[in-house]
């Protein structure tokens, strides 16, 4: 066998010790990626069909981008005041823009750049005409509603031809310019510049490739490792064949080709022990998330090759391999470059004079056995595992589940995770009825320039409330605009921002772009700080439907202390959400009573709810599953005239009662006509239920209804006050007044009702409006409907007699309702009062125990729960590599006394042979570890400790826009400390067992013999 192949492929037990270290070394990296990159995959499912990267950049001056620009879309922008001294922004789409983004656009909703067309689009609901204030002076112009809710724009900014913004901007129009962002090969990038109009799968990409660079820094301390591990190892092997060495360089061989042959043995371990680690890796992460599914951990990570974790682990195990050869190289130099006939064995000769020396050397601080010169390679080890653990323990402190004893989450109880939850603002409403702070909020994942950070949708005063958020500097945001937001003072550091600057935006689940200006920066807590808060209003343009948030962050301890109340109280277990009945009925005719009920338990439910009015009840059994809903309705009857109260459980409602047979002339009749008008007077029972043959008179006028119930009544010539008088038979009669004026314009009759009339937070009161035209002539009006929380305006035309049913969401656009209490709404034609109504929202204790026992509240706070729920179980991530450090430092070490051991085992012999006992020797072993680990220890602490702060210090240590924090407490750093001290004796402990087992005459034996023997054909 050639000296080649005997150094390449002849392994001793230390070499295949070194492939086992340099596996569980790899496997560390290979587990570590492959869980990050598993949570980069669910993240990115949470985010399916979210892959856009069409990007959005704002630029001062509109007229230096245009004249550069190329495919890109550049929309002039600019802000114009109006006469009350508040700024609008407006936006120009020049001609022939192509209207939709198609990468921007996502299965439910249509990414759009409005096509003003010549007109000017503004936040109104009829064509009207502003007054705007510009450097040449005041303007007016008229601005018509916008034409579809799909625009990538808020709905507060106008929309122009790009002609008008620069005519309205002068020299200070601005510019958006839009680009698509895919490259190629149509591969997902991360726009270096500008913010992506669909946000959420760009942050999550961004934010895994942050933890994943993190990573690499733990590939150079393995790097590190390595080079130790196979430098000890080779220093052994070259110290065995120094023989072989003298023989290749006395026959020729150059001190480059030993080096190499070194080089390339070394490489070949280490090629070895990655391949295994690799193998190593992947199947214990698997079998690692297998079994803790199987114990019922929330685990979520399926750990797979993705592109992404092949590319990160091909750069890592590359660096890994060549870490290995360089230690080989460097273990053989010093016998490579020697003369041959100067080669002996490299440390210091044992002899049999070594035990006299021993005496002299033995001192307090002095390893009496052992190389004290081991303290620097222990050190580097020692230091590579505590960088690990800090770094990790910096991860758990950004991205860990956040729970507070003072913070608790509403979210939806059956949801994935809190970024697929949808829940009504009610909940916060119903909360702060009963005294408890809690804060709507929506999380929105942002990315501008490259920079990954989490914006969150919230009212800052409620958001501060929980948090205890402090201003620092600015003002708050004003509660009636969109565009002002505070930031933390941990994320305006990240992202360089200050006080009166401006941040583009864009949609996090939805394509969308904004633009804001913070107004101030807060201190808070924990992962709040490094966030950006913007108004609900804004996050419902950038994410979800107004109306929903994701959870709502509230105060747990009061909220426990309620929800235990509410437990102890008697309750039944199916809440009445909600009433509708008649406002008018009549006597001993049935009335329908609509009921809405909820199950707020997490098991079936059956109650018995009764209905009562006057001394009648009625009963109706309930049955609902879990969180089930449902509606019915029951008939009841009342047997007297008058006004009644109507209840169904603990809601209740007024109905007036009529006698059975009288008449009614609906008071939704105009009060006030024009002189000789003539008008369509309907006349009814209290049921509503036409009356045919009635007279219908009014002073000296006289006609009859038809079979419809109506008549074509004209009035008086002379103005005054009348009374129109409706009969039949013996039947009680009905009035209604009316004034003739000249003054009088011809009003449509409306009624106006809100179903239901009385409910709970959880209900969503809807208004019903009909209106009619009681006149003979076609009527045009513009009606509008105000209610607590909206205004909504419609344009109705009817014909004579005609009557509609207009459909106007009252609550559309909000994001809430209204506490308990009485709230009016009223409709209005031409600013003259046409109808109102009123709606009773009744609080429920029952809601705070049914948030308890559905799970629909938990502890700890939304955005730790969501990031939680993005990654995963972190804990097992983290605890995982803290597992894998452990074992690669156990390794090292092993091989780093193991190396120190070999080159004192004749002395360890002598002390055999003179009658010492192997655990004598053991212990005079593990006492010079002792002295070498604890300064090792120590030092390596403060290399850490040091390494990671100047990690802070470039900025290297911030993931998802979150700084890592490296302030470590004191505890922690002695557990540190403890740790790395007890792995590196267990590492001695390892590297002294197979020395002390074997013969005190092996160990005395003079390698040269050996070396001769094994050697012997190649000289």
């Amino acid at each position: 066998m050639s000296y080649t192949r005997s150094l390449l492929t002849r392994w001793s037990r230390r070499d295949r010790l070194t492939v086992l270290v340099v596996a569980v070394t790899a496997a560390f990296l290979v587990g570590s990626t492959l869980l990050l990159a598993a949570a980069g995959a669910q993240t990115a499912t949470i985010a399916d069909g979210l892959d856009t990267t069409t990007s959005a950049t704002y630029h001062d001056s509109y007229a230096a981008v245009n004249a550069t620009a190329a495919d890109e879309v550049v929309l002039p922008t600019t802000t114009v005041a109006r006469p009350n001294g508040s700024a609008v922004r407006f936006i120009g789409v020049p001609p022939d823009t192509r209207t939709e983004i198609a990468d921007a656009s996502v299965g439910w909703q249509r990414a759009t750049i409005p096509t003003p067309n010549g007109s000017i689009q503004g936040p109104v609901t009829t064509t009207t005409r502003q007054r705007f204030r510009t450097s040449t002076g005041p303007i007016t112009d008229e601005i018509q509603p916008h034409p579809t809710d799909e625009s990538v724009f808020p709905a507060e900014w106008y929309v122009a031809n790009a002609s008008t913004v620069q005519r309205l901007g002068d020299q200070s129009t601005a510019a958006f310019v839009i680009r698509p962002g895919r490259n190629a090969s149509g591969l997902l990038s991360v726009p270096q510049s500008g913010t992506p109009l669909l946000s959420a799968l760009v942050f999550l990409f961004a934010g895994m490739r942050e933890m994943l660079t993190a990573l690499l820094a733990a590939t150079v301390g393995s790097a590190l490792l390595i080079v130790v591990v196979v430098y000890n190892v080779l220093r052994m092997s070259v110290r065995d064949r120094l023989e072989t060495i003298q023989v290749i360089r006395s026959t020729g061989g150059t001190p480059r080709r030993v080096l190499a042959l070194f080089g390339l043995r070394a490489g070949l371990i280490v090629t070895v022990g990655v391949a295994l680690g690799f193998a190593i890796g992947v199947v214990v992460t698997n079998a690692v998330v297998n079994v803790a599914i199987y114990a019922g951990l929330p685990i979520s990570l399926t750990p797979k090759l993705t592109p992404l974790a092949i590319g990160v682990l091909g750069v890592m195990l590359t660096v890994l391999v060549l870490a290995g050869v360089v230690a080989g190289v460097l273990a053989a130099r010093s016998a490579a470059t020697q003369p041959p006939a100067r080669l002996t064995e490299t440390g210091r000769p044992a002899s049999d004079t070594d035990h006299i020396r021993f005496a002299r050397l033995r001192r307090v601080l002095t390893p009496s056995l052992l190389d004290p010169r081991a303290v620097v390679p222990t050190t580097l080890t020692l230091a590579v595992f505590a960088v690990v653990v800090l770094l990790v323990l910096s991860f758990a402190g950004a991205v860990a589940p956040l729970s507070s004893p003072g913070e608790g989450t509403v979210a939806e109880a059956d949801a994935a995770h809190v970024l697929n939850s949808r829940i009504d603002t009610e909940y916060a409403t119903a909360l702060r009825s009963n005294g408890i702070a809690a804060s709507p909020e929506i999380l929105l994942p942002q990315t501008v320039d490259g920079e990954p950070f989490l914006a969150l949708g919230a009212n800052y005063s409620a958001f501060a409330s929980v948090t205890d958020a402090t201003l620092v500097a600015g003002t708050p945001p004003n509660a009636s605009t969109t565009n002002e937001v505070v930031v933390g003072t941990d994320l305006a550091e990240t992202l360089g921002v200050e006080v009166g600057e401006s941040l583009t935006l864009g949609g996090s689940f939805s394509p969308a772009l904004t633009r804001v200006t913070v107004v101030g920066t807060y201190d808070a807590t924990g992962v709040a700080n490094d966030q950006l808060v913007v108004p609900l209003s804004t996050a419902h343009h950038l994410a979800l439907r107004p109306g929903d948030v994701q959870y709502i962050r509230t105060e747990a301890t009061d909220f426990d202390d309620r929800t235990r109340t509410s437990e102890t109280a008697p309750r039944n277990s199916i809440s009445v959400t909600g009433v509708s009945a008649p406002d008018v009925a009549a006597v001993n005719q049935s009335i329908p009573v609509a009921v809405r009920v909820r199950n707020l338990e997490a098991t079936n439910a059956t109650r018995e709810l009764p209905v009562s009015i006057d001394n009648t009840t009625r009963s109706r059994t309930v049955t609902l599953g879990p969180d089930g809903r449902g509606a019915f309705t029951v008939p009841i009857t009342s047997r007297t005239p008058g006004n009644h109260t109507l209840r169904v459980g603990s809601r209740s409602l007024s109905i007036r009662v009529f006698p059975a047979n009288a008449l009614r002339v609906p008071t939704e009749l105009p009060a006030q006509a024009p002189p000789n008008a003539t008008v369509f007077v309907p006349v009814v029972t209290p049921t509503e239920e036409p009356v045919a043959n009635a007279t219908v008179s009014i002073a000296n006028r006289t006609t009859s209804t038809g079979g419809n119930g109506v008549v074509q009544l004209t009035l008086p010539e002379t103005p005054g006050a009348y009374t129109i008088t409706a009969a039949k038979g013996d039947r009680p009669t009905a009035t209604r007044n009316v004034t003739i004026t000249e003054s009088a314009d011809r009003r449509l009759s409306a009624r106006l009702t809100v179903t239901p009339k009385t409910a709970s937070v959880l209900e969503r009161p809807e208004a019903n409006v009909t209106v009619a035209n009681p006149w003979n002539a076609t009527i045009s009006r513009e009606l509008v409907l105000t209610s607590p929380v909206s205004s909504r305006t419609r344009t109705v035309t009817l014909g004579p007699g005609e009557t509609a049913a207009v459909g106007i969401e009252v609550f559309a656009g909000s994001d809430g309702r209204a506490s308990p209490g009485t709230y009016t709404i009223g409709l209005r034609s031409n600013g003259t009062p046409l109808a109102r109504t009123e709606y009773t929202i009744e609080g429920d204790d029952r809601l705070f125990a049914s948030l308890a026992s559905t799970g629909e509240y938990s502890q700890g706070a939304g955005v730790g729960q969501a990031i939680r729920s993005v990654f995963g179980n972190v804990q097992l991530l983290f605890a995982t590599m803290v597992v894998l450090a452990g074992l690669t430092t156990v390794g090292t070490t092993t091989a780093t006394f193991a190396q120190v051991i070999h080159a004192r085992r004749r002395a360890i012999g002598i002390h055999r042979a003179t009658g010492a006992a192997p655990r004598g020797v053991l212990k005079t072993v593990l006492a010079d570890v002792c002295l070498i680990a604890i300064p090792a220890t120590v030092v390596a602490i403060g290399l850490a400790v040091g390494a990671t702060r100047a990690l802070e210090a470039v900025g290297a240590l911030t993931v998802f826009g979150i700084r890592l924090s490296t302030a470590t407490p004191g505890p922690v750093l002695v557990g540190l400390g403890i740790g790395a001290f007890l792995l590196a004796v267990l590492g001695a402990v390892f590297a002294t067992v197979p020395f002390l087992a074997r013969p005190p005459t092996r160990l005395l034996t003079d390698s040269i013999a050996r070396l001769a023997h094994q050697y012997g054909s190649e000289r």
